[in-house]
């Protein structure tokens, strides 16, 4: 499970990513969302994935940063239809009600934005570090693929590697 953030700003993220992981960003925002609603009794769902580092960052030992989170799985989604992704009408209504779930129990989150966060195997960075080493990731990722990225921003392999 990873949250590739390469910039503060959500929408530059969400446009970064290549359409196959921003698909998949757009879905795991959502897990981790539901198992934090979980872990809190909001609603009834698995919270296995609560001991994943990235889910425990988000959750916050019980103050989630669950409206920005929830703010950064909308920037995912409209990019992913901008780009003419389609999702079933089932998750359309599942996101709408995501959405009434943060409206009702806003008081209970934490306002804050999430905290730049990295972690992938035994790495572990806090802080404005985390947004370049995501990009690192990224184009590691993406010489590996193969099929090639096809992303709404340019990128320039130069500056990176």
């Amino acid at each position: 499970m990873q949250i590739f953030r390469v910039h503060e700003n959500h929408k530059i993220s969400a446009q970064f990513l290549d359409n196959r992981r921003l698909s998949k960003q757009v879905l795991e925002m959502y897990q981790i969302i539901r198992v934090c609603l979980g872990a809190m009794d909001i609603i009834d769902t698995n919270t296995r994935y609560l001991s994943h580092p990235i889910v425990k960052s988000i959750y916050n030992e019980g103050h989630p940063y669950l409206i920005d989170a929830h703010e950064f799985l909308q920037i995912l989604d409209n990019e992913h239809q901008r780009r003419g992704g389609i999702r079933s009408a089932k998750f359309r209504k599942d996101l709408d009600a995501l959405q009434k779930l943060i409206d009702i129990h806003a008081a209970r989150f934490n306002s804050n934005k999430i905290p730049p966060y990295f972690v992938y195997g035994d790495e572990k960075i806090h802080g404005k570090a985390v947004y370049k080493r995501y990009e690192e990731l990224l184009f590691t990722k993406w010489q590996k693929d193969k099929i090639p990225p096809r992303c709404s921003l340019k990128l320039n392999r130069t500056q990176i590697l």
